[in-house]
């Protein structure tokens, strides 16, 4: 069966409609990063699941409307409907979409700073009152710290301080070593 002119552009517009319907789609897509500020890997993970979302519905499209037959207009008109939705309707939609979702942010936060209030209060009552014994508390472990790490360390000497350097070294038989002085300096 022969296609006339008016079948093709017929399903040309239709298939502008279904582009129209798939920035539709990938603006239901955008939302969840809105609310969740999605890293690079989910932004990746959301994308692979709108292009195998827009396969499914781009292939069912063209069995209803085009018995199965893919065509080059259904492209070209359903990529034409996706940049038409996204530069116009999408613009108004996505300020809208933020406006709302900062607005339901805003609410939120400052419920949960009414309802966490009370709390925050009785902390910083309890902080006070205890504030003074765990002062004390932590000085007591400081102090008991520090004595246990000056017991480990009265076991090794000085580094000026071994006993060879602050005595005077005797020459040995051939005469060849060096005397050394109490302050340690050598002497030729």
């Amino acid at each position: 069966m022969e296609l006339t002119l008016q079948d093709q552009m017929q399903q040309f517009f239709l298939s502008c409609g279904m582009g129209f319907i798939l920035g539709f789609c990938y603006e239901l897509f955008r939302i969840p990063r809105l609310i969740l500020n999605s890293g690079r890997r989910a932004v990746f993970i959301q994308d692979v699941l709108f292009f195998v979302t827009a396969a499914v519905l781009t292939f069912l499209f063209s069995l209803a409307v085009m018995d199965g037959k893919l065509r080059f207009y259904l492209f070209l008109g359903e990529f034409l409907g996706f940049t038409s939705y996204y530069f116009t309707l999408g613009k108004l939609i996505s300020r809208f979409t933020k406006s709302v979702i900062n607005a339901i942010i805003y609410i939120w936060k400052r419920m949960w700073e009414i309802i966490l209030y009370p709390f925050r209060v009785l902390y910083k009552f309890i902080k006070r009152i205890i504030k003074k014994p765990i002062d004390k508390l932590q000085e007591i472990f400081k102090n008991i710290t520090i004595k246990i790490l000056s017991f480990f360390k009265k076991s090794l000497k000085g580094r000026r301080k071994v006993l060879y350097n602050q005595l005077e070294a005797s020459e040995d038989i051939a005469g060849t070593a060096p005397r050394i002085h109490k302050k340690g300096k050598r002497r030729k």
